[in-house]
């Protein structure tokens, strides 16, 4: 008789992390960057790969008095319905979903994309129709009424990606979460108050390559914005300042090496040339036809909402994940689409009033190893390849 049973390697049963390397991260998640409190309801929305942390979170904040709530997701059976369902159900099966979130103070978003080809054969249109089933939920209330948390979990095919054995990536990704937060958030104090008082930012990168579209320089403005000091807030490694350039006001180019990923789509080596604000030229040369098409998704996708600088002193190279690359010190990142609707008092704002289905960050590295580049502020510089000029910013400058 033949066997009936196949043998699958699917990535959902990663290797375990010590616990007692991982239980610092549960715990600065839960008592420092959640706040958790008794009698709260929290979230927990993991991908199944990541339950190890989910389980050591859930206990964290169950001892601590919180009522907690789980969902489980499986972006496989995600990609089924939105490959095979009709629109309505696929509107139906995003709202359903995510409504607990409604219920919460707290949410921990954990994913773990085993499959990052996952998405890969979803029409634009079902993505976009995706995008729209949980924006209100997951992109509005989430983000501007609970007290959010985002990690993504380190996989073997990122590590495959960076050239690394699996064991070599997660000590990475370990060592990028143990780092002294409370002297990162104190310098990065300093950054933003330069931030806040100047007019004007240029930001530049590899501008000796003898390929003059492979050099990035933009300008913007930024007068009457405000930077935020985020270090592990919301997301997990952590270390950025970001805010939105005045919507209209950015000018030059843009090229982006290596691969980026928006919604199942790898994009590599991008290139977009930018007047007042809008992107009025885009080339990939990795599906470049998927990179017009998420740009024309609406009028917002083609102009920014954000502008960050990572600043973390433990990632010193590109990464192809994209919430441990934004956050690489000595770099900055561009984001076409969304801004974030936070408003700050005295008439500053962090909200530049760009609305869009996509948000998407474009980290651009200004390390020697990269070409090098420049941070200017009303045409002073205060970076120099990576290196953060001013004394009181020296511990953003570890490793260097």
């Amino acid at each position: 008789m033949t066997n009936p049973l196949a043998e699958q390697e699917n990535g959902y049963n990663l290797p375990f992390i010590k616990e007692e390397l991982l239980a610092p991260i549960a715990d600065a998640w839960v008592y420092v960057s959640a706040k958790v409190q008794p009698n709260e309801h929290v979230m927990v929305y993991y991908d199944f790969p990541a339950r190890q942390l989910a389980h050591l979170v859930a206990k964290r904040c169950l001892k601590l008095g919180a009522r907690v709530t789980t969902l489980v997701s499986d972006a496989e059976m995600g990609a089924i319905i939105m490959d095979h369902a009709k629109t309505k159900d696929i509107m139906r099966a995003g709202s359903f979903r995510d409504s607990q979130i409604y219920e919460s103070d707290v949410v921990f978003v954990i994913r773990a994309p085993v499959r990052l080809d996952v998405m890969s054969k979803i029409s634009a249109e079902r993505l976009a129709e995706a995008t729209v089933a949980s924006e209100h939920v997951m992109s509005d209330y989430r983000v501007n009424y609970t007290r959010w948390q985002l990690i993504y979990w380190p996989t073997p095919a990122e590590a495959e990606l960076e050239n690394m054995s699996y064991e070599e990536y997660v000590a990475l990704w370990l060592q990028a979460g143990n780092q002294p937060w409370d002297a990162i958030e104190e310098a990065q104090v300093t950054l933003v108050n330069k931030l806040d008082a100047a007019a004007t930012l240029t930001l530049i990168a590899n501008p000796n390559d003898a390929d003059e579209q492979r050099r990035t320089k933009l300008t913007m403005s930024i007068a009457d914005m405000t930077f935020i000091n985020s270090t592990i807030d919301n997301n997990f490694p952590g270390a950025e300042v970001f805010s939105s350039p005045v919507r209209d006001s950015v000018n030059g180019q843009l090229f982006a090496a290596g691969r980026y990923d928006y919604q199942g789509r790898i994009f590599r080596d991008l290139f977009f040339k930018v007047v007042n604000g809008q992107i009025v030229e885009a080339t990939a040369v990795e599906n470049n036809d998927e990179l017009q098409l998420l740009l024309n998704r609406d009028e917002g996708a083609r102009y920014f909402g954000e502008v960050a600088f990572g600043t973390n002193p433990a990632l010193r190279q590109r990464l192809f994940n994209g919430l441990l690359n934004e956050k690489v010190g000595g770099s900055f990142h561009i984001t076409p689409g969304k801004a974030y609707q936070d408003t700050i008092a005295d008439g500053k704002h962090v909200d530049n009033g760009n609305r869009s289905q996509i948000h998407w960050d474009i980290t651009v590295p200004m390390l020697p190893s990269y070409g090098g580049g420049q941070v200017l502020l009303d045409d002073q510089i205060i970076q120099q390849d990576g290196r953060w000029l001013d004394p009181d910013l020296a511990v953003l400058n570890s490793g260097l």
